[in-house]
Parts: C-alpha cells; sequence; structure tokens
C-alpha cells in the first residue's frame, strides 16, 4: 500500500513541478514582448478560452476576427496540388505538450448558434445533435473535417465556385447574386472607399444541403441543421499555399450591418492575414524547437532538485487527502418502497406531459412550416459560372459532341439513313457533366445504368399491341422516372430517352448506338473536367471501389 501511495506521490510531484517550471519559464521571459488575448476554439462543443504565447502568429491573427460582426465560426482549407483535394487546417487551441492543435473537427467556433443555445426560443434537440457531431471528437459518429474534393461538402464548393483570377490578388469576386450578394458605394470619412473586390458573396447552407443536384455530404447537412446558415468563402494564395478561409455568419443578425462594406473588406482582409499566419507555423515550429533545445538542460536539472525536496511532500499530502475523504463519504439514506413508489408516479406524470405539451408543440411547428412552405421559399437566383468556367464548359461540350456528329454522319453514310445516333438525350447528358459536374446525377454510374433502364422500358412499352403512340410516350415516363429513384440511379437525360424511343421508329439497334454515344461522352468530360483545379469528375468510381473492396476481402 505504501509503494503504491509514494509511485502516486511521485507522479503528482512530476505534474506539479512540470506546471511550476512552465511557469518559472514565463517569468523568465523578457518582459518587453506583447502578451496574446485569449481565442476561442471549440472544446467538447463549447466554447473555451485559451491563451497562445506570443510567438504564435495564427492565434494573434485569429483574435482579429473578434471584430467581425455577425460569425459563429471560421474554417480554412489549403488546396494540395499533388492530391487535387481540399484539406483541412485546424484553428483550434494548441495543445503545450505536442503542440498541435486541437479543437472540433477543424471547426473554430465564435459563439454558439441560437438554435445549439438551450436558452434560446429558436433552440431544438435536432440542432443540438447534429452541432455535438460536428464539435464532440468523443463521440462515435463525430464527423471530422476530412480532405474533400472540389465541388463536393461546403468547402469544395465554395472553393469551386470562386473565380481563379481572384487568388492572386487574394479577393473575393463572387458570382452575383441580389438576395446575398454583399458590396458598397463609398463610405467613410477620409476619402476611403470600398470597391467590387472587396465583397463577400454569403451562400445560404440550408438551401445547398436540400439541393438535389449536390451530392450527399453529411458534414454540409449537419451544419444545416445546426444553424449554421450562412457561409461565405474567401480564397486565398501566399507564395503557392492556396485554399479558402469559410466564415458562417448568423443568419437572425442584421444583414445590412453583416454586409457593411466595412464589415466585408474587414473580413477579406483578416482572411488574409489568418493564411498567411497558416503558412508560417512550420517554419515557425522549427524555430521554437530550435531554441527551447537550447534551454532545455537547464531546466532539467532545476527539475530533479526540485522533484527530490518534494517527493516527501507529496505523500504525506496524499496520504492525508485519502485519510480524509473515508471519513466524510455521505451515509446512504434509506427509503421506504411508498415513497420511491411514489416518486416514480410523480416522474410518469410529469413525463406524461412532457410528451403531450412536445407532441402539441411539433404539430404547431409543421403547420407552421406548411404554410410558410406554401407561400413559397426565399432562395436566391442561382450564381452564375466565370468566365474562366465557361470557357471549360465550351470546350468540353464542343469537343463532345463534334466527335459525336461526326459518329452520327459515319453511322449514317455507312447504312444509308438506316441507323443514327440519337443526339438529343446526349445534350441534356453534357450539360450535366459540364455544368453540375459534382452532381450525384451527373456520375458516369446514373449516365450508364439510368439509361440502360429507361431505353429497355420504352422499346419494351412498343411491343404492346394497340397502344398508340401518344400513350407509350406518357407511360414510359411515368415509369421510368419513379423507378430511376427506387433504385437510386436518377438521372433527367434518361426520362427525355424513355421518350424519344417510346415512340416505336427505333429498334435495338439504335440502342446500342445510343449506349455508345453516352460511354464516348463520359469518357471526354472525365479527360476535360479534370484539366480545371476546380472541377472532379468523377466524384467517385462506384462500380470499381467496389470491385477493389470484394477483391481486399
Amino acid at each position: 500500500m505504501s509503494n503504491i501511495i509514494v509511485a502516486e506521490s511521485l507522479k503528482t510531484s512530476d505534474a506539479s513541478i512540470s506546471s511550476s517550471i512552465d511557469d518559472a519559464k514565463v517569468k523568465s521571459k523578457p518582459t518587453d514582448q506583447p502578451t496574446d488575448k485569449s481565442i476561442v476554439s471549440v472544446a467538447n462543443g463549447q466554447p473555451s478560452q485559451s491563451t497562445g504565447d506570443s510567438s504564435d502568429i495564427l492565434s494573434q491573427s485569429l483574435v482579429l476576427s473578434d471584430l467581425i460582426f455577425g460569425i459563429y465560426a471560421i474554417e480554412l482549407w489549403t488546396y494540395d496540388e499533388a492530391t487535387g483535394k481540399l484539406s483541412n487546417v485546424s484553428l483550434g487551441s494548441r495543445d503545450e505538450e505536442t503542440g498541435q492543435r486541437g479543437g472540433g473537427g477543424g471547426l473554430l467556433l465564435k459563439r454558439r448558434t441560437q438554435e445549439t443555445d438551450p436558452d434560446n426560443d429558436y433552440s431544438t434537440s435536432e440542432a443540438l445533435d447534429a452541432f455535438s457531431k460536428l464539435t464532440d471528437p468523443s463521440r462515435r459518429d463525430f464527423l471530422p473535417a476530412s480532405p474533400t474534393d472540389p465541388g463536393v461538402g461546403l468547402p469544395g464548393v465554395l472553393w469551386a465556385e470562386q473565380s481563379s483570377s481572384t487568388l492572386g490578388a487574394g479577393v473575393n469576386r463572387m458570382r452575383h447574386n441580389p438576395l446575398l450578394h454583399s458590396s458598397g458605394p463609398h463610405i467613410g470619412g477620409g476619402g476611403r472607399g470600398f470597391h467590387s473586390h472587396d465583397s463577400v458573396f454569403w451562400r445560404d447552407v440550408g438551401e445547398l444541403a436540400d439541393d438535389p443536384d449536390q451530392p450527399y455530404d453529411e458534414r454540409l447537412q449537419s451544419f444545416a441543421k445546426a444553424g449554421f446558415n450562412l457561409a461565405a468563402g474567401i480564397p486565398f494564395d501566399t507564395n503557392g499555399y492556396r485554399g479558402i478561409v469559410i466564415y458562417f455568419g448568423n443568419p437572425h443578425a442584421n444583414f445590412e450591418k453583416l454586409r457593411h462594406p466595412a464589415n466585408s473588406k474587414f473580413m477579406n482582409n483578416a482572411a488574409q492575414l489568418i493564411a498567411a499566419a497558416a503558412a508560417i507555423q512550420d517554419p515557425m515550429e522549427q524555430v521554437k524547437a530550435f531554441r527551447e533545445e537550447v534551454s532545455y538542460q537547464n531546466w532539467h536539472k532545476m527539475k530533479i532538485k526540485l522533484l527530490t525536496m518534494l517527493r516527501f511532500g507529496g505523500t504525506l499530502r496524499r496520504t492525508a487527502k485519502k485519510q480524509a475523504d473515508m471519513t466524510s463519504r455521505p451515509k446512504v439514506e434509506k427509503r421506504s418502497s411508498i415513497a420511491r413508489l411514489r416518486e416514480k408516479s410523480s416522474r410518469l406524470r410529469n413525463d406524461t406531459n412532457a410528451t403531450l405539451n412536445e407532441v402539441k408543440e411539433s404539430a404547431k411547428n409543421r403547420v407552421s412550416r406548411w404554410l410558410k412552405k406554401v407561400q413559397g421559399g426565399s432562395a436566391g437566383i442561382p450564381p452564375s459560372f466565370s468566365y474562366r468556367q465557361c470557357l471549360w464548359t465550351f470546350i468540353g461540350v464542343m469537343t463532345t459532341h463534334t466527335i459525336l456528329s461526326r459518329i452520327n454522319l459515319l453511322i449514317q453514310t455507312e447504312s444509308d439513313g438506316d441507323l443514327d445516333l440519337i443526339l438529343a438525350p446526349i445534350g441534356a447528358l453534357t450539360t450535366l457533366q459540364y455544368n453540375l459536374t459534382a452532381a450525384p446525377a451527373s456520375q458516369p454510374r446514373n449516365a450508364i445504368f439510368a439509361q440502360i433502364f429507361a431505353v429497355t422500358i420504352a422499346i419494351l412499352l412498343s411491343y404492346i399491341p394497340n397502344a398508340e403512340p401518344w400513350f407509350r410516350s406518357a407511360l414510359a415516363p411515368a415509369i421510368v422516372i419513379p423507378g430511376m429513384a427506387l433504385l437510386g440511379i436518377i438521372h433527367p437525360p434518361a426520362g427525355a430517352a424513355a421518350i424519344v424511343f417510346s415512340s416505336g421508329k427505333f429498334r435495338w439497334e439504335h440502342f446500342g448506338i445510343f449506349l455508345s454515344g453516352v460511354v464516348i461522352s463520359i469518357i471526354t468530360a472525365v479527360g476535360i473536367n479534370n484539366m480545371s483545379d476546380k472541377r472532379q469528375y468523377p466524384t467517385s468510381w462506384y462500380l470499381l471501389n467496389k470491385a477493389k473492396i470484394n477483391l481486399s476481402k
């Protein structure tokens, strides 16, 4: 028993001396260096205060972001040229021992959203659960900020929407949206004004999460449920260190103040400062490691001496504490079975009343939401593409249809006009491939399987005796469209193909030629889309990945 007490006291002494040494280091440092302000980081879903040392430039730059009006949180993502993915940079408080930054999944929380504040009327259990998934690493269903492809998830969408021409200047010339776009005229004193390149484009996160043309991303869904309903991306390029800073805005704040030119300009400049500070972190850590190595031996000797002096004192304190704990144990009060029964009955009544109130409130909220939906949503106009992205779309569509048109001409010539390649549904396919590159409906799996399903149904319907063409053209899409939804292969061009092939003018030979045209369009889309660092096509080779998993088992 005494050996255990001595061992535990040594551990306690080690921790006490380590703390004393750290305090001594701080006191021995020169006093002419400025003291950092505290910054807010996420720890298990709660904003917590942590103080960085004077050489932590990233922490100092994050302190300045407290001056931005109406933001909930910040994320920093960098673009990896080698992998073509966006990787998160943690902005949380830094661990003193490891030097690594922690935090809730890469999210630097300035304040909780109103939906996740238990004292707020907007708070809901669904929002609290989604917030916990984003910020609590101890949960089994925790959602870390994993690397993502351009166009996938919130950082991927915001990154893909930036104009490549703005990266060198470090500004955000976003697409125009009359509801969410932030810009301003010349204001303020001293002859200073705010220009269009200081504008910030706010995206509706809930609208992105509900967009069927966006690939499903659980982290994006959780952001929308947790009340992070506004997001703005500021691109940066610091000596090749490229990426995007994401601000999460408060949708309940005064939007005129949120998009005020002064606030927007400060957001842009703060993002560039945060990015520059993040870029210098590795060189800074190397310099700090070098300086600590020089003084390590002296502090180590002092630690050994102090441990020797306080070892027995720690043993005595530990023993006295255990004795005090043993004498102060509370006595367990025995209650009668009747008292316990009354308590359980009261608790049951309270739970029943709470459940009824919750059901009433839920029904009331459902009716209220239904009435709001009937009045129409508040979604803004979809943002337009930049000129550079439109050029990529032009090149891809022109290349694809030039190849297909020449093949169609060759088939018609060789078959004396008996066969041809049906190009109309493929025009719809290329629209998806080059304008909604990351959408699930654009992916090769959906394109191939949906077209096979749709055309097969349409041709089989032509064998129904005495079925009029007008009836087949209505029945074919009525079967194909919900069928695609049931099979999980939604692909709008397949609905058009079902109508075309249900006319009875086309045979199985046309089906084979048409399917070959679909495959050619996929090959050209893969080659051209991936030349742009704003696009990723496909987002996944589903069948190949599944085959690899099966082979590895």
